[in-house]
This record gives structure tokens, sequence and C-alpha cells, in this order.
């Protein structure tokens, strides 16, 4: 894997001028309190509920002190599941790009087509539309027989968003797509899904933007 722990990351100076604490103090406080026997949800309330620190940042160090206390690994959910993440600007509008994500024959040519890359074996690879709301995301199911698919609990949800205005206000006609997949299992599946990601939002930004 190549997600880093959260420490390099966020600065404990960010940590102390935001909590009045260093993540060690916090380490601290967090073990006297046997946060090392809690589930994830019940250390960040704690930091929110008992010691006034702000919902981002409990769960912040919350993630920082399960790093440290090897109760979670780099990249690694509350649920002990992985996710990838990958994004990329697109010089086209929500709705063009939504087109070629939703309609089954314009993703075939950069996507379905190329979900064979990662078949764990010989059957077929085919991806599930789950939901979709125009023109902002799209919602799939991930195919059991592709690397990172388990059990079939993966999903994958691209979403659209109006790239940032220009320095001078004007809008700057691009579109930020970024894919979030979750649910992952195996931890050394993540490298081969985020290279594969990467590959496809380029194939995709080549196909809209012609």
């Amino acid at each position: 894997m190549n997600a880093r722990p959260i420490e390099q990351t966020t600065g404990d100076d960010a940590v102390l001028a935001a909590t009045g604490r260093r993540r060690a103090q916090w380490f601290e406080i967090l073990d006297a309190a046997g946060a090392r026997e809690m589930q994830h949800p019940a250390i960040a309330a704690l930091l929110v509920e008992s010691h006034d620190v702000d919902g981002w940042w409990a769960q912040s160090v919350t993630v920082a002190y399960e790093q440290a206390r090897g109760l979670r690994r780099p990249g690694q959910r509350a649920d002990g599941t992985y996710e990838v993440n990958a994004s990329r600007t697109i010089a086209a509008s929500r709705a063009e790009v939504f087109a070629f994500a939703s309609d089954d024959v314009a993703r075939a040519l950069w996507l379905d087509a190329a979900l064979g890359k990662i078949a764990r074996g010989d059957d077929p690879v085919e991806i599930e539309v789950v939901g979709a709301t125009a023109p902002s995301s799209v919602r799939w199911r991930w195919p059991t027989t592709a690397v990172g698919g388990g059990d079939g609990r993966g999903r994958v949800i691209l979403g659209l968003s109006d790239a940032p205005d220009r320095a001078d206000g004007t809008p700057s006609g691009k579109v930020r797509a970024a894919v979030q997949h979750t649910r992952i299992e195996d931890p050394d599946d993540v490298p081969a899904l985020k290279e594969f990601w990467k590959a496809r939002l380029h194939a995709l930004r080549r196909l809209v933007e012609g």
C-alpha cells in the first residue's frame, strides 16, 4: 500500500493549534480512558463530548491514535476496509461528463472495456450501476470477479463538481471528476486499483475532450 500515516499529511503543530494539545498528549489521554478497547465512533465521541474537540479534528486525532496503537493501518477505514481515491480535471460541463459515465455505450469506451485488465480469473467482469444523480454522480457496484471484489460489498462513486473559477472570477469551464472506491477488503489490492482508476479517468478526459 502507498497510503501515508495521518501524521505525514497533517502536521503536529496544526493539531496543537486546533485542539490545544499535541498528538502525543491526546494519545496519553486516550490510553488512560481505555480507548484501545473502544470502537472508532466511541473514541471520536469522547474527544468531542469530554474534551470539546471539533468534530473534524476529533476524527483526525482518532485515526492517528488508531494507527499509532496498531488498531488501524494507513488507508484503512473504521470498518476495517480500505478505499481508493483518484481525480482528474476535464474541460467540459458536468452534463457532458455525466453522459459518458451514465450511458452504457459511452461508458464502455473508457471503463467497461478495460475491466478485463483487473480480472481475477477467466470469468467476465461486469460493473453494475446502482444509482445516478444527474449531473453530479454515478454509483456502481464493484464486481466480485475483479481485483478488490471481495464479497461483493465494493462500491464506486464518480462525483462531478465544477472546477474553481479563474483568477478573474469567470467560470473555468472545467469539471473535477473524482472517483471514490470503497469497501476494499484486501490492502494488497489498493495499489492496482489506484493505478486502474487514474488510468480510467485519464481515458475519460481524452474521450470527452476529443
